[in-house]
């Protein structure tokens, strides 16, 4: 082995000789993806086995549905409260989707030289060593995505208890079995198959276009809607309460971050792109785009519909702007369109992380079990002398490509999404939130 190469850790590796250099397979892991791709290079580092299934269109669609979540029906609020004024909550939105879109073109960069799942893992391990690889996935799998999820499924659930009308009991045994519900039902897709997974996303990545679409549509029917002087005079002025300082700013353009949160996916799941190469930058460079100029359009048909006092004081500011417009009926569409937002956003990610827990496992980060094997021969047949009812149990488990499209990594969603049960169980939104904030602030320090 070359001094340039890095080796596998050693956590889950079964011996030294499985240890496969970074830049060649070794032959007993022919039939998955290389785990390697030499900076500057734009080879396609994939054997035949390894379907590339993810194309353009559907590229766009991951993006802008991991983008497009509950973040811009809720953040505008938050924003705006910190901001202290109009003016500044729209320069706030503008300057952190650009920030949002320099970051995603330089991880654009990155999956277009190393086209691999993975994302900030195989960039750390290839640039600096295992360790620095392994501890970038294990934060990953074991605290940002699983938490994240956990916090979509309970922020789901509590939305439909509200609206249904479910009070809060104790333990909250009502939500947390609606947040466990939702977890399976992602799953369940998920492990369908690719072609479901990307069809679901594409449906609700419709819903969430239709929602912004009618803000932006209200907003300008806004426009020509007579408002009375003290509206006119709240919308453009911030409030004796709002103290604006540095730390107010700060904590704007952190919650507008959140927002636009997503421009990463890509990176996670570039083994899974057909020609990376080709598709990463103007798949990013669009869904950027539209991103940046849906959301700054959105908050311009808020702040011209509602008084700057509405909108600092409400918790959900897209229920808020509908309920101006189309009284409680609007409030209750757009609430089924937030909590069909983040459904989407949770599938994206389901999707993102398994691919992130099986480029775990194909550098020993994980046990073997999590990456995806080959498929089971053509004609589904077993050897027979070791045709069981528990084995083609086992097989189907192991294989489950056989009945699917594609390569999934079926074990690797089903450890996800147990993960995610994990968290569901011991914490409510608010712990979650503050969990992963406090690990966010930790990892990048």
């Amino acid at each position: 082995m070359d001094d340039a190469s890095v080796t596998t850790p050693l956590l889950f590796a079964s011996s030294p000789s499985a240890q496969p250099d970074l830049r060649a397979v070794a032959p007993e892991n022919e039939g998955h993806q290389q785990r390697t791709c030499l900076v500057g290079s734009t080879e396609e580092p994939l054997n035949e086995d390894s379907k590339r299934r993810v194309g353009f269109y559907d590229s766009i669609a991951m993006v802008l549905g991991t983008q497009i979540g509950s973040g811009i029906f809720i953040s505008p609020a938050l924003v705006a409260r910190n901001a202290g004024s109009v003016p500044l909550a729209l320069l706030i939105w503008s300057l952190a989707g650009l920030l949002a879109w320099a970051c995603a073109l330089c991880y654009a960069e990155l999956g277009t030289r190393m086209p691999l799942n993975g994302g900030p893992q195989e960039y750390l391990a290839h640039c600096f060593n295992d360790l620095a690889g392994f501890l970038a996935s294990w934060g990953t799998i074991f605290a940002l995505k699983s938490c994240s999820a956990a916090m979509l499924s309970i922020f789901i659930s509590n939305s439909v208890c509200d609206a249904l009308g479910i009070r809060e009991a104790p333990f909250d045994y009502p939500r947390k079995l609606g947040a466990l519900l939702i977890t399976t039902l992602i799953t369940t897709i998920n492990c369908a198959g690719n072609t479901q997974s990307k069809i679901v996303t594409k449906l609700l990545l419709a819903c969430k276009i239709f929602g912004l679409g009618f803000v932006l549509a209200l907003g300008l029917f806004g426009f020509f809607v007579p408002q009375s002087p003290h509206a006119a005079t709240a919308s453009t002025e911030a409030q004796p309460l709002l103290h604006a300082g540095l730390s107010n700013y700060t904590d704007a353009m952190l919650q507008a971050l959140w927002a636009y949160s997503g421009w990463e996916t890509l990176a996670f799941i570039g083994g899974e792109l057909e020609n990376p190469s080709r598709i990463i930058r103007p798949v990013t460079n669009i869904a950027m785009a539209i991103i940046l100029v849906l959301f700054v359009l959105a908050n311009v048909a808020y702040f011209s519909a509602l008084t700057f006092e509405e909108i600092v004081n409400s918790t959900t500011i897209a229920m808020t702007f509908s309920e101006h417009f189309l009284g409680r009926a609007g409030g209750i569409l757009y609430a089924a369109v937030i909590v069909l937002s983040a459904v989407g956003t949770l599938n994206v990610k389901a999707f993102t992380a398994a691919r992130i827990t099986q480029a775990a496992a194909e550098r020993r980060y994980l046990p073997l079990l999590m990456k995806t094997v080959e498929k089971m021969p053509s004609d589904g047949v077993c050897p027979p002398a070791r045709v069981t009812r528990s084995f083609r149990f086992w097989e189907y488990l192991h294989h489950p490509t056989h009945f699917s499209d594609g390569t999934i990594p079926f074990s690797a969603i089903i450890f996800n999404s147990l993960l995610t049960v994990v968290y569901i169980l011991i914490g409510d939104l608010g712990s979650l939130i503050t969990f992963i904030g406090t690990h966010i602030s930790l990892t990048t320090v």
